[in-house]
């Protein structure tokens, strides 16, 4: 059982809230907080009534954000849990960077949230267990568009199948993708899917999500249709997911790093950014590099793949004094190998 502390008035939302819980499972109110507390008021509720999880009534977003403003930092592993009026993806955002990973909103969503009270027990079992639950998330960025950042990718999800390893291939390259194409795939359902359902996923829906190629899960990128925008908190909800029933989680992004992508940056064990031995190419990566940093990605979790290189070209050891990130592996130009 979760036990949730509640903050911000009693209103119509809240009440719907506080009633919905008496009938699902999982999840009680521990304490009400009917004002927004402060920063240092708010760390003393949660000494005092150490909640697995907060609920937090968006009615007043000024004191909200005061009042939380610090929590992603001084307690990262408390998931909170927003409750709106309505949703828009300038909320989403916003509540994003405070670290809100669920948003309920009117009309709550009963089937949603026993889905998310299902994923917070999970995640607390885990906790208390010490098992290892997640897998790990390794991006594939091109520095410039043709670096070959698909075919590396694809190549390196076989290859930790062939490892016995659960694998999944994640094309988020949503303008310009050609993993279907490649793997002969005609897919009716994929990441748009899973973006739309991310806070009910269960194992029979993702089922029909993925695409098995060889004993390799394929989840692929919208084929036709215009996707749908999305928030951080779907993409995140989506990895949630995915960290908890594979090994390995690699994910294909575009050239270009759109506002979706970096909640795939931020939590990616390892970003491996795929360069060529040209001049271009590497400086594109160092303007790159530069970009990730100074969004807040460490530095030690980069990488570069040089791919396409020969004893012609740049070194790799040349590449590394110039990007100031190792290289992990060093490819040569094999076209007829690959394609």
């Amino acid at each position: 059982m979760l036990s949730a502390m509640l903050i911000g008035p009693e209103d119509r939302l809240v009440r719907d809230c506080k009633e919905k819980l008496t009938t699902l499972t999982g999840m009680y109110i521990c304490h009400h907080a009917y004002n927004y507390p402060s920063p240092g008021e708010l760390a003393g509720l949660l000494d005092q009534f150490n909640p697995d999880a907060l609920i937090v009534n968006l009615a007043d977003y000024t004191q909200v954000c005061r009042a939380i403003g610090h929590l992603s930092v001084d307690r990262p592993h408390l998931p909170v849990i927003a409750l709106s009026l309505a949703c828009d993806q300038g909320l989403l955002l916003d509540l994003m960077q405070l670290g809100v990973r669920e948003l309920w909103f009117e009309p709550l969503n009963f089937e949603q949230m026993q889905m998310a009270i299902r994923r917070l027990l999970q995640m607390k079992a885990t906790v208390s267990t010490g098992a290892v639950a997640q897998g790990a998330l390794i991006a594939f960025l091109p520095a410039r568009g043709g670096c070959g950042t698909t075919t590396v990718a694809v190549n390196t999800a076989a290859a930790l199948q062939k490892l016995n390893h659960s694998v999944l291939l994640a094309d988020f390259d949503f303008h310009n993708s050609v993993i279907a194409f490649w793997l002969k795939l005609d897919p009716r359902h994929g990441f748009q899917e899973a973006l739309e359902r991310a806070h009910w996923l269960d194992a029979t829906l993702w089922k029909g999500m993925v695409h098995p190629v060889r004993g390799l899960d394929v989840l692929t990128s919208p084929q036709a249709a215009p996707l749908t925008i999305f928030s951080s908190v779907e993409t995140a909800a989506v990895l949630d997911f995915v960290t908890q029933r594979y090994d390995y989680i690699l994910v294909d992004l575009p050239e270009a790093i759109y506002s979706s992508c970096w909640q795939v940056l931020e939590r990616a064990g390892h970003t491996m950014l795929v360069v060529t031995p040209e001049m271009a190419s590497l400086y594109l990566a160092r303007r790159k590099i530069g970009q990730l940093l100074n969004h807040g990605i460490p530095r030690d979790r980069l990488r570069l793949v040089l791919n396409r290189s020969s004893q012609l070209d740049i070194q790799a050891g040349e590449v590394e004094k110039f990007l100031s990130i190792p290289v992990m592996a060093s490819l040569p130009n094999q076209y007829r190998t690959v394609t």
